[in-house]
């Protein structure tokens, strides 16, 4: 069976507009006050050796331009509007964790919102994540079940994660959090 690349692509490309939009705001107060830029530009190679995440960006920031020395970092941080690698998601500094780390459940749910877009693309080409898919041909391999439940998984526990981080009542168990990553150690006391 022939796998709808461009449902997928929009699938992905839709719900990681959701993640950076509400990662940016999240961050916006730490990255405003930050003298930092954390990204770089081999990063961002990533989106232009990955047929998949190439696809993504071409539907959703085709004005984005690529530069070698600076990838898709623009004036305003980065240009693309989806189609950006996962380890763009997984990286938040030690303050955004410190302003957590005191709160379990929140730790736990910002760790969560920082790999769903990791988690989406796990083994869904043989054993490979989706984003080594260097080739378009290797698109065709995608195995569209596995990737559309963990997509589905990936959409359910950000939404309980970023209530629980915006201080709105946990209405469902953290099953759907641990799904994605375990839940941080609890530091013991001495």
């Amino acid at each position: 069976m022939r796998v709808d690349i461009d449902w997928l692509v929009d699938r992905y490309g839709l719900f990681e507009q959701r993640v950076r939009t509400w990662m940016e705001r999240w961050c916006r107060p730490y990255c405003s006050a930050c003298p930092h830029v954390c990204c770089r530009a081999h990063f961002c190679i990533e989106t232009r050796q990955s047929a998949f995440l190439a696809s993504v960006a071409g539907r959703f920031s085709p004005r984005s331009d690529f530069s070698h020395l600076r990838g898709w970092i623009g004036q305003g941080g980065c240009t693309l509007v989806a189609g950006r690698p996962p380890v763009c998601y997984e990286f938040v500094c030690r303050p955004i964790i410190d302003d957590v780390a005191g709160d379990f459940l929140r730790h736990h749910a910002l760790l969560v919102a920082t790999m769903v877009m990791t988690h989406v693309g796990k083994r869904v080409i043989g054993g490979r994540h989706l984003v080594e898919a260097t080739q378009t041909k290797d698109l065709n391999r995608i195995k569209a079940e596995p990737f559309l439940a963990r997509l589905d998984a990936a959409e359910a526990a950000f939404d309980l994660a970023t209530d629980l981080l915006e201080g709105r009542p946990l209405h469902e168990n953290n099953d759907l959090l641990i799904r994605i990553v375990p839940p941080p150690r609890k530091n013991k006391k001495t």
